[in-house]
């Protein structure tokens, strides 16, 4: 086979200070990769734990190693596209600093990409504490927007076949670089979640798939970064970038329907939560959604660009990768999903 360039990127922010023996062992475990033709761009999101010192002692003398220091915290989207545009490589390969891969992760992704109509691939993530389980074997959609992360905590020798999966989930993936400039990079607005699903979906809008790689072993210490965040935080975030996820996206048809039904999930949401006086996460509900009313002039300006120059193929197929939503609308304005039985939920099991 070939080995075309490949520019890996880490992106970093307090990884000492959180994270320090798995950041280290990150960086050693990617230096060491069975594969001849690779750099690595270690983004710095304005760390303030020393970060950068101790990876330019620990590995400063490795020439494939290059640093980048951003000024500020950028967050997960903008943080990688600083990276994307340093990158030399004809792939782009992302990872979490608390990611440690295998030795032929990067080898058997690239082989993959060899198909023209494969335009992006996730690693097999495995559990870094408890390598006989999964953490993600692909990442999947309902057509609310609701994510569904596959094989969560199953057995390490479940999805064992290469598979179509709706996007990669951003601790693993790796994505053509011709791709990305017909499609764009991260959308810097999400700054954190959902950045690598509207990617994907632009992949899949553009005539490529996104598949999943079991031979290509990366292990991911779950949440060590997500963890440090409040839940009011972390919920603004989810909901304000699944809706503009939703709104770029679609066609004007299914975004009125699956629009609206997303609106009385949400209000449902927030009703519970106001009634369990979770009252600062029953407010980031809201105010992510008055987030997307008032900058809907700019989401529709991207959306612009999503169906009119990158779009290429119809919703019916891109539907086709979606799981069915759980529970089922609109039993989801009555049910919790604690009391719903979790049927044909695993796709492609």
């Amino acid at each position: 086979m070939d080995y075309p360039l490949v520019s890996v990127i880490i992106l970093n922010y307090n990884g000492l200070k959180n994270f320090r023996d798995i950041l280290e062992e990150c960086i050693r475990s990617v230096l060491n990769t069975d594969y001849p033709n690779f750099e690595v761009l270690f983004v710095d999101n304005a760390s303030t734990d020393e970060s950068v010192d101790f990876i330019k002692k620990k590995f400063g003398g490795d020439t494939r190693l290059r640093i980048i220091q951003n000024e500020r915290n950028l967050g997960f989207a903008e943080g990688n596209n600083i990276g994307i545009k340093n990158a030399r490589g004809e792939y782009i390969a992302i990872l979490n600093n608390d990611t440690k891969v295998d030795a032929r992760w990067l080898k058997e992704l690239v082989k993959v990409l060899e198909d023209t109509t494969i335009g992006a691939a996730q690693s097999k993530l495995l559990q870094l504490q408890n390598p006989n389980l999964i953490d993600c074997a692909g990442g999947f959609i309902d057509p609310f927007g609701y994510a569904h992360e596959r094989g969560r905590g199953q057995e390490a020798s479940k999805y064992d076949k290469i598979d179509e999966i709706f996007y990669a989930k951003g601790a693993g993936l790796i994505i053509k670089r011709k791709i990305l400039k017909h499609i764009g990079y991260f959308d810097p607005i999400a700054f954190v979640y959902y950045d690598e699903t509207d990617l994907c979906w632009r992949v899949w809008l553009n005539g490529y798939k996104v598949v999943y790689v079991p031979t290509s072993i990366v292990y991911h210490a779950q949440g060590s970064t997500a963890s440090k965040m409040s839940e009011h935080v972390l919920r603004y975030f989810v909901t304000r970038n699944q809706l503009l996820t939703l709104i770029k996206n679609y066609n004007t048809k299914n975004l009125l329907k699956n629009v609206a039904a997303f609106f009385l999930i949400e209000s449902r949401r927030a009703i519970v939560l106001l009634m369990k006086r979770r009252l600062l996460t029953c407010f980031s509900i809201f105010k992510s959604l008055i987030w997307n009313l008032t900058h809907i002039k700019t989401t529709l300006s991207k959306r612009f660009t999503t169906q009119r120059l990158i779009r290429k193929v119809s919703d019916d197929k891109i539907q086709k990768i979606m799981v069915t939503p759980y529970p089922p609308f609109p039993h989801s304005l009555i049910f919790p999903r604690s009391s719903w039985p979790r049927k044909n939920q695993e796709k492609r099991s």
